[in-house]
């Protein structure tokens, strides 16, 4: 034990624009391909006392850009009807991220 309390947080956000092609198999199933950038802002503070007694804070930022890509099934049930499952990556900070997605969908 180093005697050492700390208290962390982050903060961290992600987003990503992509375009891509869709096949479709019939007329109730596609598949699609997805590829475009994404964008990650995470910061980080640190507050905690060291063992002597003394506080301390650490406060990182990191704002990244990067390559996305991603892939999914979309099923339609009847005509106005859609379900849609995908995944979406990146790696971003030296760090791999992994998106699943499930959407339902209406025509009116």
């Amino acid at each position: 034990d180093t005697g050492e309390i700390y208290h962390d947080k982050s903060n961290v956000k992600y987003g990503s624009l992509m375009v891509g092609p869709t096949y479709q198999v019939t007329d109730s199933f596609s598949l699609y391909a997805l590829v475009g950038a994404a964008m990650l802002k995470a910061r980080d503070k640190e507050n905690g006392t060291w063992e002597d007694g003394s506080p301390y804070t650490v406060s990182t930022s990191a704002n990244e850009k990067a390559l996305a890509w991603g892939a999914g099934v979309q099923m339609n049930p009847t005509k106005n009807f859609v379900i849609d499952v995908g995944y979406e990556g990146s790696r971003e900070l030296l760090t791999q991220i992994n998106g699943f997605n499930i959407g339902v969908g209406y025509r009116f």
